[in-house]
C-alpha cells in the first residue's frame, strides 16, 4: 500500500497539486498568524467577519458553561439538546421555509439529501460546476444522473425534454453562488423551466447566506424567489462565522429525513457552542444589516480596483474573486509572490477546479480596512505584471 500510495503522491507532486497542511491562528476578523508571521486573510469565507464578534464569541462561551463541551450523542439519541429548536424555527422564518433541520456540515446535509430523496426510478440534472458534496452525493444515490452545461438554461432544457416521459420523478440540483466562480446560478430561467417540466430544485445556497438579497437572506431572495426552492441547503460556516448546516423545506421533507437521512442519524450532534454562536450570528444577521451593506462596500471597492487593473473576473459577483491564472505551477507561484507582501492567499488547483484554471481564490471580508484593501490590491496587481497576466 505505500509503495502505491507514495507513486501516487509523486505524481501529484510532479503535476503541480500537491497540497500542504497550512497551520494558523486567528488574530481578528481579518488576520491570522502563520509561521510567526501576520498575514491578511484573503481567504476566509467568514464574509462577515462575525466568528470574531463579541456577541458571537460570547454566546460560544456561554453555550458551553450551560450545556458542557459536547453532545456526546447523535440527534437521533440524546443529541439534540433545545438549542436547536429555536435555531431550526429562526433559520427557517429567516428564508422563508416552513420548517428547517440542522446537520453537522454542509457535506453531510447534501449527501443525506440527495441519497435519500431521490431514488432509483428518478433522474438528477446536475449543473457541471457544482461543489464535490453535492457530487459525491449523486454518486450515493441510485437515481440517473445527467450533467447540464454551466449555467445554461437552454442546455438544461435540452435534457429536460428528452427524459420527460421517463419514469420516476426529476430533480435539479444547482448552487446559488459557485464557491469557486463567484458566479450566480439562473434560478430564475430555473423556476420557469420548472413550471413548464414538473421537476423539483435542490439549491444549495452556501455561500449566500446572509449575504445576497435585501434582508441578506440569500440568492433566492435576490432572485425574488425567496422560499421557492422544493430543498434548501446553506451553512453556518460561511458569513455566519460558526459550523453546521441546515436542509429548510416542507415538514413532510423534513420529518422523512429524520428517519431516513444516514448522515443525520448517525453522526455526533454539533456541540453546544457551535450551537451558540449560529444562534448570534444570525440574531446580527437578521436584525443589522449594516454588517452586509459593509460587505457591500468592500466587495465593490476592491472588485472595480482589480477591474481597473486589468483582471477579468469572468462572471462573478460578491465575495468570491476568481483570478483565473490558468497552470497550477502559475497559481502556486503567484500565490507565493503574494504571500512574501504578507498577504495570505491560496492557489486553487485540480480536481478542486477544472484542469486548466488553476487559479487564486480572493475572497473579501467585512472587516477589512481600506489601508488593508489598497495593500492587498497592490500586492495582486504586482503579482499580476510580475508574471505578466496584466
Amino acid at each position: 500500500m505505500k509503495n502505491t500510495l507514495s507513486s501516487l503522491l509523486k505524481d501529484i507532486k510532479e503535476k503541480g497539486n500537491y497540497r500542504n497542511i497550512c497551520y494558523i491562528r486567528p488574530v481578528s476578523g481579518a488576520t491570522i498568524i502563520h509561521d510567526d508571521r501576520e498575514y491578511l486573510n484573503l481567504c476566509s469565507n467568514s464574509y462577515l467577519s462575525l466568528h470574531f464578534h463579541p456577541a458571537v464569541r460570547e454566546a460560544a462561551i456561554a453555550a458551553v458553561k450551560d450545556y458542557g463541551t459536547g453532545s456526546c450523542s447523535s440527534r437521533s439519541v440524546s443529541g439534540s439538546i433545545d438549542l436547536y429548536k429555536d435555531l431550526e424555527a429562526g433559520i427557517a422564518r429567516y428564508k422563508g421555509y416552513k420548517r428547517g433541520l440542522i446537520f453537522p456540515t454542509g457535506y453531510m446535509a447534501n449527501i443525506g439529501i440527495i441519497s435519500t430523496i431521490p431514488g432509483k426510478d428518478d433522474t438528477i440534472f446536475s449543473d457541471e460546476l457544482n461543489h464535490s458534496s453535492l457530487i459525491d452525493a449523486m454518486r450515493l444515490s441510485y437515481a440517473k444522473k445527467i450533467v447540464f452545461r454551466h449555467r445554461d438554461p437552454a442546455d438544461l432544457e435540452r435534457k429536460l425534454k428528452r427524459h420527460t416521459s421517463s419514469k420516476g420523478k426529476m430533480f435539479v440540483i444547482t448552487e446559488s453562488i459557485f464557491s469557486m466562480d463567484g458566479d450566480v446560478a439562473p434560478l430564475k430561467e430555473i423556476a420557469e423551466l420548472k413550471e413548464k417540466y414538473g421537476f423539483y430544485t435542490i439549491v444549495d445556497d452556501a455561500h449566500g447566506t446572509a449575504i445576497f438579497g435585501e434582508t441578506g437572506s440569500g440568492v433566492e431572495e435576490y432572485c425574488g424567489l425567496k422560499g421557492k426552492a422544493d430543498i434548501h441547503m446553506a451553512t453556518f460556516g460561511k458569513a455566519l462565522g460558526s459550523i453546521g448546516a441546515f436542509v429548510l423545506s416542507d415538514p413532510v421533507v423534513i420529518e422523512y429525513l429524520v428517519n431516513r437521512a444516514r448522515t443525520f442519524m448517525y453522526t455526533t450532534a454539533l456541540p453546544p457552542a457551535a450551537l451558540g454562536a449560529a444562534q448570534a450570528a444570525l440574531d446580527l444577521a437578521r436584525h443589522d444589516l449594516s454588517y452586509k451593506d459593509q460587505l457591500w462596500r468592500n466587495i465593490d471597492y476592491m472588485r472595480s480596483r482589480l477591474v481597473e487593473a486589468g483582471f477579468d473576473l469572468k462572471d462573478s459577483v460578491g465575495p468570491i474573486v476568481p483570478i483565473v491564472v490558468g497552470k497550477d505551477s502559475d497559481a502556486v507561484r503567484m500565490q507565493k509572490i503574494i504571500m512574501k507582501d504578507g498577504f495570505f492567499l491560496q492557489a486553487i488547483r485540480p480536481p478542486t477546479v477544472p484542469s486548466g484554471t488553476s487559479r487564486l481564490r480572493l475572497t473579501i471580508v467585512r472587516d477589512f480596512t481600506r489601508e488593508q484593501m489598497d495593500g492587498a490590491i497592490d500586492a495582486i496587481i504586482a503579482a499580476g505584471k510580475k508574471m505578466r497576466f496584466i
